[in-house]
């Protein structure tokens, strides 16, 4: 006999509670559904907090001092996507429900649309959502959803903005996710909208519209309203994702940019070059759940040569999804993280500056020597310049010894190479134009890596290979000012490891500059 929760969604509101109750309460719902069958959604609000996505490495996707230093809590939500910064007064849904055979971009649509059926019913006009899971009113960005696969059971998280704190939001997540194109950029507070000031008569009214969207949307017919029981009782906080390090073994790190998201890596090499230890993360959304445990667990021990086969033997024995991306971008991210051993090897530098390498590659075909030899010009960032330099705002320089680009310039130009300062994000385009316009077949570059993965499609579209490297010390995104940054108004300095750079540059070969 049918259970009798199965044709009902029962909802209920769990109040004001920490981001880590509000997780523990998704994992308990998530039991009750898959034992009782019964479809949950739950309203909630939560205190100040930063929730990775199922997938996501806390190192690449927030601001960890900053959270320390605010006692902002870190947690990892039971969904995929990005990172998430929850806020008091902001309405919060968990739904919970059999999974039926739908895929990751048929949840995300139907949870979405049902959201905006749900504000639109309530009088809300302009509404829509952009996928993969923005809602946005007149054009502006008012909430989010989140879905992910446990257990035979899908769980989607929403937010919808009645009150949200911009300033502290940029600063605690590590890449803004804030769409901004080449015409212009909006500044993050006329990027989001938030909800009017809502009665709670009308908050009441908004919920059930929510709860009745939702359960149509979802073949669930009847509504059952509860009141929800406090039963948390244990501490759910993010460990991470720290990855052991062995000063006995070699370790790298690195990222492939796909259109799901961006995909991290983290590998432990052993003497003999196999995978003593491998981490996948990225802002994506996967199922099952577990996918990139079981790819992690399936290659521990493989060889470079051997990583096709083994997980080509795992996804052909178990079922899978990847949303936006697929199986060839993860041997991407791995033929990149065994290359940069190559190029720590065969240019004698140390495993973490091999891992500073980023390798832009239209194609898919050149390794990180291919493009240094067909290489031709060598592009500098103005924020690796000082402060004090005149030719900070402009390209050029006069090599006066005192800062790491005039030594980038001379050793260079010893090449033949020809060196561009870029001294803003429109002149970065126009240069790419340009060496496209006559012929240049390689180049390489300096700028952070939050600037190549904010900026990836400006790279792209000039369709020429490139072999960038990670800048360090201050930058832009660090310090919340990459607006500044982007016009050429950045005042800190970053530097080049000068050592590293030589190296590249010297692998230029000189037919490429004829």
């Amino acid at each position: 006999m049918a259970n009798k929760f199965m044709n009902k969604l029962t909802w209920g509101d769990s109040g004001l509670r920490n981001g880590a109750d509000n997780i523990v309460l998704d994992s308990q719902q998530i039991i009750v559904t898959r034992t009782d069958h019964m479809p949950l959604l739950r309203f909630y609000e939560s205190t100040q907090t930063v929730a990775l996505g199922a997938n996501e490495d806390a190192r690449f996707a927030v601001r960890s001092t900053y959270c320390q230093t605010r006692s902002i809590p870190i947690v990892r939500r039971l969904t995929g996507g990005g990172t998430s910064y929850l806020y008091h007064k902001q309405i919060s849904l968990s739904l919970t429900l059999p999974a039926q055979h739908l895929s990751i971009e048929q949840w995300l649509d139907t949870i979405c649309m049902a959201v905006c059926c749900g504000l639109y019913n309530s009088g809300y006009e302009n509404i829509n959502f952009t996928r993969p899971n923005d809602i946005y009113e007149n054009g502006q960005k008012l909430g989010s959803v989140y879905v992910g696969v446990l257990d035979n059971v899908l769980i989607a998280n929403a937010t919808l903005y009645r009150s949200l704190d911009i300033n502290t939001m940029l600063r605690a997540l590590r890449v803004p996710k804030e769409k901004l194109t080449p015409e212009g950029m909006r500044t993050a507070s006329h990027h989001f909208t938030t909800l009017p000031s809502l009665s709670s008569a009308d908050l009441l009214h908004l919920k059930e519209s929510l709860a009745q969207s939702i359960a149509l949307s979802c073949n669930l017919p009847t509504l059952m309203q509860i009141q929800w029981v406090n039963t948390t009782s244990q501490t759910y906080l993010c460990d991470h994702n720290n990855l052991t390090e062995n000063a006995h073994e070699i370790t790298y790190s690195g990222f492939t940019i796909t259109s799901g998201g961006v995909l991290h890596g983290r590998i432990q090499l052993d003497t003999n070059i196999r995978i003593l230890s491998l981490h996948l993360n990225g802002n994506v959304y996967i199922r099952p759940y577990n996918l990139f445990r079981k790819i992690e667990s399936v290659l521990r021990g493989a060889a470079e040569g051997e990583i096709m086969q083994r997980m080509d033997n795992l996804l052909y024995e178990n079922p899978w999804e990847l949303y936006r991306f697929t199986p060839q971008d993860i041997m991407v991210l791995l033929r990149r993280l065994f290359e940069q051993h190559r190029i720590a090897a065969k240019l004698s530098i140390a495993p973490s500056a091999a891992s500073s390498f980023m390798i832009h590659d239209p194609d898919g075909t050149l390794d990180a020597f291919d493009i240094a030899a067909k290489a031709d010009t060598v592009l500098v960032p103005y924020c690796a310049k000082p402060t004090w330099c005149k030719w900070r705002h402009n390209d050029g320089c006069s090599q006066c010894g005192k800062c790491d680009v005039g030594q980038v310039y001379k050793i260079a130009r010893e090449q033949g190479l020809q060196v561009t300062t870029i001294n803003n994000f429109e002149h970065l385009e126009i240069t790419l134009k340009a060496l496209n316009e006559r012929g240049t077949k390689a180049y390489l570059g300096m700028c952070c890596n939050n600037f190549y993965i904010n900026r990836e499609y400006a790279f792209r579209s000039a369709n020429m290979p490139a072999l960038l490297l990670d800048i360090s010390g201050a930058n832009c995104y660090d310090l919340m000012q990459e607006q500044s940054a982007y016009s050429g108004a950045f005042s800190a300095e970053s530097s080049i490891d000068i050592e590293v750079a030589e190296k590249v540059i010297k692998l230029v070969r000189p037919e490429s500059l004829q």
